[in-house]
Order: C-alpha cells, then sequence, then structure tokens
C-alpha cells in the first residue's frame, strides 16, 4: 500500500520521476537554464517512449537517461529523511540499491501504457532552493496533463528533483508513505527495505 506510486503514478512519463528529493547542497538554476533543460529532457524522454523499439530497450534507454537528469542518490537519501542516522551503513546502501531497482521497474512498468505522447514547457520560477518549470503533457485520450518539474544545480549540472501533479509534491507524498512504513514497524528500517523487495518482486512477477 505504502509504496504502491511507484506502481500507479501520475501522468505519462511522470511517475518515473516520483519520490525525487532536494540535496542538502542543491541550488536553484536559472530560469531559462531550468526551461532548457527540462525541454531537452522532456524530448528524450517523449523520443523513448514514442519509438518503435521494444519495452525492454526503451526500459534500458529510459533508465540511463533518468540516471543522466535525476539526482537518484539524492532523492533515495531525502525519501528516507531521518531515518538515513537510524540505518545501518549496509541498510542504507542496501536502500539506495533497492531505490534504484523500483525506480528502473517502475519505468518498465509504466512505458507499456502510453504511446504517442508530446510535451509542452511553459514557464519557470524560482521557488525556495527550486526552479519551478511548468509544462503540459498530452496523450491520446486522455485530457492534458499540467506537470511541474522542480530543477536544482546538483553537482554542477541541473537535475530533476521533484514533480508536482495536481498541485501535490511526490517527493513529499512518498517520503511521508516510506516513514509510515518504517513507524508502523516500530522504528525499524528493515520493514521498509522488506517492503521494498516485496514490491520489486510484484513488480518482476508482473513484467
Amino acid at each position: 500500500m505504502y509504496l504502491r506510486r511507484f506502481v500507479l503514478g501520475a501522468v505519462a512519463f511522470a511517475p518515473m520521476l516520483c519520490a525525487i528529493a532536494v540535496p542538502a547542497s542543491a541550488q536553484p538554476v536559472p530560469t531559462d537554464a531550468a526551461k532548457a533543460f527540462i525541454t531537452q529532457s522532456g524530448q528524450q524522454l517523449v523520443t523513448v517512449v514514442n519509438c518503435s523499439a521494444t519495452d525492454s530497450q526503451k526500459a534500458d534507454q529510459l533508465r540511463q537517461l533518468v540516471d543522466q537528469i535525476v539526482a537518484v542518490d539524492q532523492v533515495g537519501d531525502y525519501v528516507l529523511g531521518r531515518y538515513i542516522n537510524v540505518a545501518t551503513a549496509a541498510q542504507h546502501a542496501q536502500f539506495l540499491t533497492l531505490f534504484h531497482q523500483l525506480l528502473s521497474y517502475n519505468i518498465t512498468y509504466q512505458i507499456k501504457a502510453y504511446q504517442g505522447i508530446s510535451f509542452v514547457v511553459n514557464s519557470a520560477a524560482v521557488s525556495g532552493n527550486d526552479t519551478l518549470v511548468d509544462t503540459t503533457i498530452n496523450s491520446p485520450g486522455k485530457a492534458p496533463a499540467d506537470v511541474g518539474w522542480a530543477v536544482d544545480e546538483v553537482n554542477g549540472s541541473p537535475k530533476i528533483v521533484d514533480v508536482i501533479v495536481a498541485g501535490t509534491s511526490l517527493r513529499i507524498t512518498t517520503r511521508n508513505d516510506y516513514a509510515s512504513v518504517i513507524t508502523d514497524n516500530g522504528g525499524q528500517v528493515s520493514a521498509l527495505l522488506s517492503a521494498m523487495q516485496s514490491q520489486i518482486a510484484k513488480i518482476a512477477a508482473a513484467q
């Protein structure tokens, strides 16, 4: 239940970027640069989703692309939240590995449902540590979806750090979900790791 967002997602390819975090050292990107980054990233994502390659080939391409445009390790640390101080070094390493796997499996799951999508970049504005880029995603047979992308400068490069759908931050909702798993199990990080492993197994079985 708590990890369902990895499977269900929000709109188009937004699910593959859910649970994204703000790294502590992040800096907002100038609006023009953020729009250019999201335009390029969106075009690359759309090209892969709409191409005639097999699902497996698309998944491989999308995994590589997401690793380039998303601060995945920092994402994992954020959604683990305060429990990063509770986890052992081994648990932390395992968590990041499982987090990468969940994103990868979710990409594979989601690309089966979408074809013919288009991506339009609208406006951008700095908000706190983020630069928020507003976009519209169009998919055949579905109403246009307004999706916001939070972009920060991480290690000298722009990275996507959050997705906002219908006014809801996916990084915050997922962090809350993760915290609920741990608190419901006596503060044990191992319970979250087990839940993630179970979710990965279910998604893999459905491929």
